[in-house]
């Protein structure tokens, strides 16, 4: 099981324990969106899935928000975020794609995909790719 979905499931029982039905409904949202998802063909319970359904969550809360104002969304928003991991930056990209020695764009893309799935900016590393790899 994916180190994302523990936290969030231990952060589930804490919620039930305290009567916090906000937290406890965002939460089993999420596990039972995660679990649906990991059973389609292809799939498993990884980090990168349960980033992906984070990201997607956090996303449609915040189309709604700009269309209407709605306090509980924003409280999601920001609970969900605390879960989601930090970021590579452009430098963390670069020496990734160092590291990895590839020679072209395609398998530079590929290595950071296999080993940092939904940690990246897709636009910043593919051109950070090009010119290191050009």
């Amino acid at each position: 099981m994916s180190a994302i979905m523990r936290d969030i499931q231990t952060r589930l029982q804490q919620a039930v324990r305290e009567n916090d039905k906000a937290v406890r409904t965002s939460l089993r949202t999420v596990v039972g969106e995660v679990q649906t998802r990991a059973l389609r063909p292809g799939m498993s319970l990884d980090d990168a899935l349960v980033i992906k359904v984070l990201g997607d969550t956090i996303s449609g809360n915040t189309d709604i928000l700009k269309h209407r104002e709605r306090p509980d969304l924003k409280a999601e928003i920001a609970l969900l975020e605390g879960f989601m991991p930090a970021m590579m930056t452009d430098a963390d990209i670069e020496a990734a794609i160092v590291a990895s020695g590839a020679t072209d764009m395609p398998s530079a893309m590929k290595f950071l995909s296999d080993n940092h799935k939904g940690l990246f900016d897709g636009k910043a590393a593919k051109s950070i790719a090009l010119r290191l790899t050009a």
